[in-house]
């Protein structure tokens, strides 16, 4: 008899204790969630942190927005460079194929008047020979 009654004042004692343990932990267990009301410190605490994860979520989304915003202009600054450098050599081979139009036109102009030059002076030769030949046939008339 005597071990019966010692279990039962120890599970007498136990049993509160292990009341309190469950309301302490059903406490931590709700303390754990963002919304509990219960402590006002620690919601405070918690909402501040849900605040500071919000603000950190937008800035990663502005940033992302950023990046994704300049990817694109560097793309388009590609692509105009691109065409700036195909206007350039289209421009550059434009430039040199007039140079040479512009050489060869010089060098059919002066070939040209070397021409002119020397049918005037086989114009004048023969103007001359023929003025010889006229004065001759006077003459002998």
């Amino acid at each position: 008899m005597k071990l019966i009654s010692t279990l039962l004042k120890k599970f007498k004692k136990s049993s509160p204790n292990t009341a309190s343990q469950k309301l302490g932990s059903t406490s931590s267990e709700s303390s754990g969630n963002i919304w509990s009301h219960s402590n006002s410190s620690t919601y405070d605490e918690k909402l501040k942190k849900y605040e500071i994860q919000q603000k950190k979520a937008e800035e990663v989304k502005e940033i992302r927005q950023e990046r994704r915003t300049l990817r694109r202009q560097n793309r388009f600054l590609g692509f105009q460079n691109d065409v700036l450098t195909l206007q350039n050599q289209r421009l550059a081979s434009e430039k040199h194929n007039l140079r040479v139009e512009k050489q060869e036109i010089a060098e059919k102009k002066s070939e040209l008047a070397r021409r002119l030059r020397k049918q005037r002076r086989v114009s004048e030769y023969y103007r001359r020979k023929l003025a010889e030949i006229q004065k001759l046939e006077k003459i002998t008339i």
